[in-house]
């Protein structure tokens, strides 16, 4: 899904203290975006602890309490650090307050309904590109674009470096380790990387496993079971899956003992073509296949047709 297409899937929550407000917003927004209400504090937090919310708009009066100070609860919780805020201000002091809250933008009245489509349109592309980029570089680049997330996936991240080797490290771990219950500790990590927790813990075993490959001599079948897989088998294929290429393949690339094995493996095809040239076998060049060139290290990122490595 592009972020364009998660942005127009987005459900966001409508805080007030005024109904008719609250009616007025969900006119204005509900042909685009699924819309949730709460009156007060308590509810906005019972619907974010229990439905999927991509995005918040409050008044900045909530009655008896601050829309600035429920953006500010919202801004410091690892829970909901990660989900844009829009505060609807009337003067340039609430103003001015709600930025300092954490706000990710603030509206004074009266509300153009087509400057708060693009708001929040903007918002959420640009959090679903975010929650993109993470999860084509875990780990990588961890990055995030809040510090309680930040604290979140270094913690998450660290729990899940320690237990690799657990091949039965799952959800319901992770969400006690993280002291969250397992609903909330999905919706989190759903909301930051759009990936599920089982997929998060499959790309930190085969990254890892990457990084074992390149920096020791260890063999592959021990670095399958140093990153919790029982069976070689399906962590060749996850590997595959994710890198196009093979644990072998990937190892010859990218391994410490590279420059050796390719010096050998290439002595080993051109004394290949002398001897069939010897015996009249072979013309002026020998052609490599694929495979010989798999053995060799080159691998092209596509193939129309036969791909061959001339060698004189």
């Amino acid at each position: 899904m592009s972020p364009r297409d998660t942005a127009s899937a987005a459900t966001v929550l409508l805080v007030s203290h005024d109904k008719n407000e609250l009616a007025t917003l969900g006119r204005l927004l509900g042909d685009t975006y699924a819309t949730v209400a709460a009156q007060n504090e308590r509810t906005a937090l019972y619907h974010l602890e229990t439905r999927s919310i991509h995005l918040v708009i409050s008044n900045i009066d909530l009655g008896y309490t601050d829309g600035s100070k429920l953006c500010a609860q919202l801004k410091t919780s690892v829970h909901y650090a990660h989900i844009p805020v829009i505060l609807l201000v009337t003067g340039g002091p609430a103003r001015i307050k709600s930025l300092e809250s954490g706000a990710d933008a603030c509206m004074e009245r009266p509300l153009s309904r087509e400057y708060l489509k693009a708001q929040i349109k903007n918002l959420l592309t640009n959090r679903a590109r975010i929650k993109d980029y993470f999860a084509h570089s875990l780990y990588a680049h961890m990055s995030s674009s809040s510090k309680e997330n930040e604290k979140f996936l270094h913690k998450l991240n660290d729990y899940i470096s320690g237990h690799l080797q657990n091949i039965d490290l799952d959800v319901d771990t992770l969400a006690r380790l993280m002291n969250m219950s397992r609903p909330t500790f999905y919706r989190k990590l759903k909301c930051i990387s759009d990936l599920t927790p089982n997929e998060l813990i499959n790309v930190a075993r085969l990254n890892k496993a990457a990084e074992l490959i390149s920096t020791t001599a260890y063999k592959v079948c021990e670095i399958a079971k140093m990153v919790g897989f029982n069976s070689q088998s399906n962590f060749g294929k996850a590997f595959l899956k994710r890198f196009n290429v093979t644990p072998t393949e990937y190892q010859q690339m990218k391994g410490p003992t590279r420059n050796r094995r390719q010096r050998f493996v290439h002595n080993r095809a051109l004394a290949k073509v002398t001897t069939e040239k010897d015996r009249g076998e072979a013309g002026p060049a020998k052609a490599l296949d694929i495979n010989d060139m798999r053995e060799l290290g080159y691998f092209p990122v596509e193939t129309n047709s036969r791909t061959t490595l001339h060698i004189a």
